[in-house]
């Protein structure tokens, strides 16, 4: 349980700020510093607009390296016209600051090289907003439960950080488990269990209702601080993002924020909602981040192989190592002839080892894959 701490009394002359926030996660500032070339033409001579072109080409190759943070190469090809109708057309809105480094006129064409200074922060928001970086994942289903409670009051039916977290996930296009079917199970044993810590109750809750991501926490509120008709309360939301199908926790944070209204538990509403809304943007910034490293390099997909001895998951290993995109491999386990090994692999998912994997002979048996989702993989060797 949440350890239940009483908070110092701040001064009275900064109740007004008690509801401001900031936001944690990336900064608005992160930037990439990147060298690109822009080529533009010279037609009838004229060099000064030809070195315009190439000036503006230059700047939406520096853009491109940008998505390319985010992106993979694959998923740029297949959506092309979209990325650049939502943002190569405004690449130059992404250059913080650029410099000419070089330029070369020859017959026919002009050559610029600039270094530039480019917003990841605001690439990454555009790429959210079209929808890509969730598909480059498959369209992960997000699960929010996060009790509450007022200190000195019942539990709260209906949290307002919870909901906050919820917004800002739905608002950023991830697909979630309605708070309806929360509500019905919020004070059963199971999510009790999953918010004191027990991380295989919170991946049971999330696969019972189909959920890859399980955000579990609580959040408390309490009185601060009263003056002239105005109540000041402060709240805390603590709160963890598993993988259900690994159980690997993709981020963990507590967070606290302020609020102020005319009554108490409209006081401590706001400062819930509050800190929800700091917790959903640290949330969706760590699990973007996770995902935008593992779908532009190597992804880690957990294989759970089913062996007649130890010798054979061997030479099931020395298979694994020759695959196409093969970084490399960690053995977690090996129990009752069941390996549990990590394969960090340039692969888009499951699915995509699963069908290099499938059928693949291995001395004295094949490899039979038996289950498999976006991050884990299992398999028996007859």
């Amino acid at each position: 349980m949440l350890r239940k701490r009483r908070w110092l009394i701040l001064p009275l002359v900064v109740l007004l700020a008690l509801s401001m926030k900031v936001r944690p996660g990336l900064a608005n500032g992160e930037t990439k510093e990147v060298i690109a070339e822009g080529v533009g033409a010279i037609v009838e001579g004229d060099k000064a607009r030809a070195r315009d072109q190439a000036i503006m080409d230059a700047k939406r190759m520096a853009v491109e390296q940008g998505v390319g943070t985010f992106v993979n190469s694959e998923t740029m090809v297949e959506n092309f016209q979209v990325i650049k109708d939502n943002i190569y057309t405004k690449a130059s809105g992404y250059i913080k600051e650029y410099s000419i480094i070089d330029e070369t006129p020859s017959p026919g064409l002009y050559r610029v090289k600039i270094k530039a200074t480019v917003s990841l922060a605001e690439i990454k928001d555009d790429l959210t907003a079209i929808g890509l970086l969730l598909e480059e994942m498959h369209m992960p289903r997000m699960m929010v439960i996060i009790p509450e409670v007022h200190l000195g009051r019942p539990k709260v039916p209906d949290p307002a950080g919870e909901t906050e977290i919820l917004r800002k996930l739905l608002e950023k296009g991830f697909d979630c488990v309605d708070q309806s079917q929360i509500k019905q199970i919020r004070e059963n044993d199971q999510v009790r269990a999953a918010v004191n810590g027990d991380n295989k109750a919170a991946i049971l809750l999330g696969l019972e209702y189909g959920a890859e991501v399980v955000i579990i926490g609580e959040a408390f509120s309490e009185f601060n601080t009263e003056m002239a008709g105005m109540y000041s309360c402060r709240a805390r939301v603590e709160a963890r993002a598993i993988q259900t199908d690994t159980g690997k926790i993709l981020a963990t944070n507590g967070l606290h924020a302020g609020g102020a209204d005319a009554t108490e538990n409209t006081a401590g509403k706001v400062a819930l909602k509050n800190a929800g809304a700091l917790m959903g943007d640290y949330l969706i910034e760590q699990i973007l981040k996770k995902w935008k490293k593992e779908s532009v390099g190597a992804r880690t997909i957990q294989i759970v192989a089913k062996v007649r001895n130890y010798k054979q998951l061997g030479q099931f290993k020395s298979a694994l190592k020759n695959l196409r995109g093969y970084k490399n491999l960690h053995q977690r386990s090996f129990a009752a002839n069941v390996a549990k090994l990590d394969l960090e692999i340039a692969l888009s998912t499951g699915q995509d080892l699963a069908d290099e994997i499938s059928g693949l002979k291995i001395a004295g048996g094949e490899v039979e894959v038996t289950n498999f989702t976006a991050n884990r993989i299992d398999v028996v060797i007859k």
